[in-house]
């Protein structure tokens, strides 16, 4: 083995501390957005270099997390990790606390003191609930269960469930699973795309190619950017920007010299083709 029991017994102080610090992070952000809004509170995220989705973690479960429970478990002499509050004060689909008011955990540590145990585990405490992983301890790759695991283990209406909220409710988990579909669509659409025969592709394949890439990045770059979001430039950002709307509109002209506008070429037989009846 390569630690010993003191290394334990230090890793385990230093975990607590880790706890005590997070709670201390969660008091500190419920009162100075009591009176406050969302914008306050995520400004202030930005001022400490939290991020703002950690921060509501820190203050609900901060707000749970009553003094007289955190000296129980700090006086309690087993080990809880601040991740086992977080579990206590995760919401259940009832819209209640799984362990409100830390009973369960309560319950756990007097049972763990008298038969001797040392520590109590995320997953002892998830059985105890009758709860399944948290959705960021299903995110994280060093896990011991993926998402595809949680959900084939799921009846079908809890399943539906999780991926509603997966795709609906978490920000980062559905901008993920859009930027995974676009590049999937970029990879078909290559696949599928002009002069797809296998072989050395031709300067008009690839420049077809990267067409069709540049019409991605556009539309991802539109989409990053709805025309709701209220922007504010100051003169040197607007001065770069519109240098950078020059160079695409000489960009734009490029393309149809390149590639040949077949729509000015149209209109221009149709013109023609008038001229000719009206003879």
């Amino acid at each position: 083995m390569s630690y010993t029991e003191q290394d334990v017994r230090e890793g385990r102080r230093l975990m607590g501390d880790g706890r005590e610090n997070r709670l201390v992070i969660g008091d500190k952000l419920l009162s100075v957005t009591a009176l406050g809004s969302d914008g306050d509170l995520d400004r202030y995220c930005d001022e400490i270099s939290l991020s703002p989705r950690t921060a509501r973690q820190y203050r609900h479960t901060a707000r749970m997390c009553t003094p007289p429970v955190r000296q129980f478990v700090a006086g309690s002499g087993v080990h809880v990790s601040y991740s086992v509050l977080r579990e206590g004060a995760r919401l259940a689909s009832s819209g209640k606390p799984y362990d409100e008011g830390y009973s369960t955990l309560r319950a756990m540590i007097e049972e763990a003191r008298q038969s001797g145990a040392t520590r109590i585990s995320v997953a002892q405490y998830q059985r105890a609930l009758g709860a399944g992983p948290a959705l960021q301890d299903l995110l994280d790759p060093s896990g011991d269960m993926s998402v595809a695991d949680y959900l084939g283990v799921l009846p079908p209406h809890e399943r539906d469930k999780v991926l509603r909220e997966l795709v609906e409710e978490n920000d980062e988990v559905h901008d993920a699973m859009k930027r995974v579909m676009d590049e999937k669509r970029r990879r078909d659409r290559e696949t599928r795309g002009p002069g797809c025969g296998g072989g050395r592709p031709d300067k008009a394949q690839a420049l077809a190619r990267d067409l069709v890439r540049l019409r991605d990045q556009a539309t991802a770059f539109m989409n990053r950017y709805p025309p709701s979001s209220a922007l504010d430039f100051t003169e040197e950002q607007r001065a770069a920007c519109e240098e950078a709307l020059g160079t695409l509109e000489v960009l734009t002209t490029w393309i149809r010299v390149r590639v040949g506008d077949r729509t000015a070429t149209t209109r221009r037989e149709r013109v023609e083709a008038r001229d000719l009846v009206g003879v």
